[in-house]
């Protein structure tokens, strides 16, 4: 098992599209949770009817909501860039034609695709640490730029939304991960799996808001699930004038309950998938 997840970093590390992945998500985490909001407050702040509206805006980008302001932006920005990165550390593998050759060797097949799994966990991990860490040292910037005291959550607080994001990247990239395994193509499962969280979801969710049946349907989704779990962290809901994807929620559990189905279903699959069906 070691084995395979040490075989799975060395290949997955030298991918420049891992890394693209990461910068990106990175760029965009700090221009749509920061530097926008920023901007906006600069031009309303001149302007004295605006003066609430900016001093909020301002609130929102300085580090004592560095909690709400980061697990706001995961479950739709950060959730369709990591089934990006879910489908690309697979679907590569059949692109080369290295993964049943790989079937061929020693390992077992659900070893090495076990550890292509751990490794696709740690990278998600990487990108929750590396967003929150970017965003506290640009809020911190932004607080002695405005002479503003820090604030910064307390530790514990900070530390449940790193793992909340790492959970909420982890679902999504699973499931780019099976549909990669499921296809054998990286480009058909980042199209289903960007019409599955982004469309299908939210279509359902819209419909749950005029149809109560379909509120239970919701509840077991993805995507709302992630919005969920960012609202019970203090993420303020999208129809509060919150960041999209984000719903209200009375508490974290059971979004975390069914995320974590969703990582583990998808990965089962994907596994018992390829076991079964790759036959060199």
């Amino acid at each position: 098992m070691i084995a395979s997840v040490r075989a799975a970093w060395f290949a997955d590390r030298r991918r420049p599209a891992v890394w693209t992945i990461t910068a990106t998500w990175t760029i965009l985490a700090i221009a749509f949770g920061i530097g926008i909001p920023y901007l906006v407050h600069l031009a309303l702040a001149g302007d004295p009817e605006q003066a609430d509206a900016a001093e909020s805006l301002l609130a929102a980008v300085l580090p004592g909501q560095l909690v709400t302001t980061g697990i706001g932006l995961f479950p739709l920005f950060g959730g369709a860039i990591v089934v990006i990165l879910g489908a690309l550390v697979v679907g590569n593998e059949y692109r080369w034609g290295t993964l049943n050759l790989i079937f061929t060797q020693r390992p077992r097949r659900g070893q090495v695709l076990a550890g292509h799994a751990v490794v696709l966990a740690g990278l998600t991990l990487l990108i929750a640490v590396l967003t929150f860490g970017a965003l506290a040292l640009v809020t911190g910037v932004l607080g002695v730029v405005e002479g503003r005291a820090a604030g910064w959550p307390p530790a514990a607080e900070l530390a449940g939304a790193v793992v909340a994001a790492w959970l909420i990247c982890t679902a999504h990239a699973s499931v780019g991960w099976f549909l990669a395994i499921a296809f054998r193509s990286t480009a058909t499962a980042i199209a289903v799996g960007l019409v599955w969280t982004l469309v299908l979801e939210n279509a359902i969710s819209g419909l749950a808001l005029v149809l109560s049946p379909l509120k239970v349907v919701q509840q077991i989704l993805l995507a709302p699930s992630s919005g969920a779990l960012a609202g019970a962290l203090g993420a303020r809901s999208q129809f509060d004038g919150g960041t999209p994807g984000v719903v209200e929620s009375s508490g974290a559990l059971l979004p975390a309950l069914v995320l974590l189905g969703y990582t583990l279903l998808m990965f089962g699959l994907g596994s018992w998938l390829a076991a079964r069906r790759d036959v060199s």
